[in-house]
């Protein structure tokens, strides 16, 4: 019986153990004094991303408990005065589009590189998809873009340098269950 017991403590202790292991180098991108928590953040990921201990950010985050939620501020120590911002411009790769006497959604789709879904989820205006007029003015949905994980990135420094949030991204990629589980080599869709 003791022998079952001790393979427990070692099991529950080895994936402890191996959870604190991927952490990676995340703290490569540094952090701004203050940081906003995006949704699948954990204390302990925060910690690893801005090269702080969990230990530092609770005593400097009076009243912080083990656990935060998205859109919560905390501040952090050794952190810079400065915040990282590397945002895209899309706009200019989409707009509005005056439809044509002629023209279909599946042709003003394909002319403009994205789907028939897209433009029908960027026009909550249009009731069917084969029921459009010309003179009508739709908006034009910028083409979806993709990211190659590459060693060390973790969603929230990918979603830092498409100027997005996780959750943005977790909702373009329904196939990532976990956040904090992506690898090199893996495509997601970052727009």
């Amino acid at each position: 019986m003791n022998h079952k017991r001790l393979l427990q403590a070692f099991v529950l202790f080895m994936v402890a153990l191996s959870s604190l292991g991927f952490a990676g180098r995340a703290s490569a991108w540094g952090c701004a004094s203050y940081i906003t928590v995006q949704w699948g953040d954990t204390l302990s990921g925060l910690a690893a991303y801005c090269g702080a201990t969990v230990e530092a950010i609770r005593a400097a985050n009076p009243g912080l408990g083990w656990w935060v939620y998205a859109g919560q501020t905390l501040y952090i120590p050794g952190g810079s005065s400065y915040s990282y911002s590397y945002s895209y411009d899309y706009s200019s790769y989409g707009g509005n589009y005056v439809v044509q006497r002629g023209d279909t959604l599946y042709r003003i789709a394909r002319a403009h590189g994205v789907t028939v879904n897209d433009l029908l989820a960027a026009n909550p205006n249009i009731w069917s998809a084969s029921v459009i007029y010309a003179g009508q003015v739709i908006y034009i949905p910028a083409a979806p873009a993709y990211h190659t994980v590459s060693y060390g990135e973790t969603m929230r420094s990918i979603a830092a340098w498409y100027g997005t949030t996780v959750y943005s991204l977790q909702l373009l990629n329904p196939q990532i269950w976990d956040v904090n589980l992506i690898y090199p080599g893996q495509v997601i869709r970052v727009r």
